[in-house]
């Protein structure tokens, strides 16, 4: 899994070049959550009104990014060592028998004792997902005025890939010679996609009384999204780690043929002296894109993978979608903040109130938690913790944590509370880390 973050990392730049996306969030926000935070500058990109959100602190402020977030991060089922094992099984299988001997019963019998429970509980809960996203230098930029209002600018770009299997059992063929006699018909199943966002929000204030302001924003999203999903037989793939790295890549170098739509996010939010709440409408027009289909016209393909994986798909329709649509939901997300008179210090609060899926189909709705001093020193560290948790799929859970050095330099990272067993050790479900560089005056 570590090969894979590090290819998807350097395979992906080119394309992040052209989002703080749900599935992994950019920089602070790890350890934040979707709330308005104009301490941070990647805050901005949240609620489309945050950028309005502290006239009354300075008649005007600006910030931009050097290269405000670069994170990767991983998730698997509850299946130990499920990337080591499949492995392992695709040797045996592709390895049995080469020796010309006829097999005992006892060896198959613990071959298929072996495996034959994995691949059920594989089939049901195993997968490994990764995931990258990155903003390109010099984004966000943002610059408001007291009397103009906010512009916020964004352009960033998000990777994620998925491997999970569809299991059949395993059986012996002694007609077969040689290689073979050890079969079985489960397939890998990959879904991988990228996503590029260019993003332009304007907030101002609309309302003001002695107990606080309203702000109202607006946000227009141009997204660019490739998306592709492939079927193995297991008995083919030498190597479960190449064959995701492998369709990363050809996401990667086909995105000619990628599908772009206008997103529209809209945001409101109540500020008074030492609390904050608000809400943001995001994707109103729910914009649509196409996985290619999968397991159609497989006569009329090249002989060879395509067509192989063309016909494995088409031996899966019962249970995969062959003709697939990725639908960015409208979603509301509610958030709220207590902070202090200077508003360093800070306890947010925010929530998904329904789930909608990421790239590669899984539902996501999170709930996150934090508490932060938020430094405006060159010299005192900023410093944050928080907790956040799925509240669909996965429902997995994580600790966050953060780090702010000399005001421009922020760290955070997410360790999952569910653990799994991989090489003998316990291992958290989920991780994730962020880096970045930007400047906030």
């Amino acid at each position: 899994m570590k090969r894979i973050i590090l290819f998807i990392f350097v395979s992906f730049t080119s394309f992040s070049s052209l989002a703080d996306q749900a599935f992994h969030p950019a920089g602070e926000n790890l350890t934040y959550g979707n709330v308005a935070t104009f301490q941070s500058l990647i805050g901005n990109t949240n609620n489309p009104a945050t950028g309005a959100s502290a006239y009354d602190l300075d008649g005007w402020y600006f910030g931009f990014g050097l290269v405000s977030s670069v994170g990767a991060g991983a998730e698997v089922g509850p299946v130990k060592n499920f990337v080591d094992q499949l492995n392992d099984l695709s040797d045996t299988l592709n390895n049995f028998g080469k020796d010309g001997k006829t097999p005992s019963t006892g060896e198959i019998e613990e071959i298929k004792t072996k495996f034959d429970d994995f691949l059920v509980v594989s089939g049901e809960s195993g997968y490994a997902k990764i995931s990258l996203a990155a903003t390109v230098p010099l984004f966000p930029f943002m610059w408001s005025s007291r009397n103009f209002g906010s512009l916020v600018f964004d352009v960033n770009g998000a990777a994620q890939a998925q491997v999970s299997v569809l299991d059949r059992p395993i059986e012996y063929n002694p007609l077969e010679q040689g290689l073979n006699i050890l079969q079985t018909n489960t397939a890998l199943y990959i879904k991988a996609g990228g996503i590029g966002q260019a993003s332009m929000a304007y907030s101002r204030q609309i309302f003001k009384s002695r107990k606080g302001a309203l702000i109202a924003g607006l946000k227009t999203n141009y997204y660019i999204v490739k998306l592709r999903k492939t079927l193995f037989g297991l008995a083919q793939v030498d190597d479960v780690d190449e064959a995701i790295k492998d369709e990363v890549e050809e996401v990667r170098k086909d995105i000619s043929s990628h599908e772009a739509k206008l997103g529209f996010d809209l945001g409101l939010m109540w500020v008074a002296q030492k609390f904050r709440i608000g809400a943001t409408f995001k994707n109103l027009n729910s914009p649509e894109f196409k996985y290619p289909d999968v397991g159609t016209d497989c006569s009329a393909k090249t002989a060879g993978t395509s067509q192989d994986s063309c016909y494995i798909a088409q031996s899966f329709a019962d249970e995969i979608d062959l003709q697939e649509t990725h639908v960015m939901d409208a979603q509301v997300q509610v958030e709220a903040a207590a902070h202090n008179k200077s508003r360093n210090l800070v306890a947010a609060f925010a929530v998904d109130t329904s789930p909608v899926n990421d790239l590669v189909g899984n539902q996501i709705q999170w709930l996150t938690g934090s508490l932060a001093y938020a430094t405006r020193s060159w010299i005192i560290p900023g410093i944050r913790v928080g907790y956040r948790k799925n509240l669909a799929g996965s429902k997995l859970s994580a600790i966050t944590g953060g780090l702010t050095l000399f005001k421009t330099l922020h760290v955070d990272a997410a360790y999952g509370l569910e653990k799994i067993e991989v090489d003998g050790a316990s291992a958290p479900r989920m991780a994730q880390v962020n880096i970045g560089i930007d400047i906030l005056f």
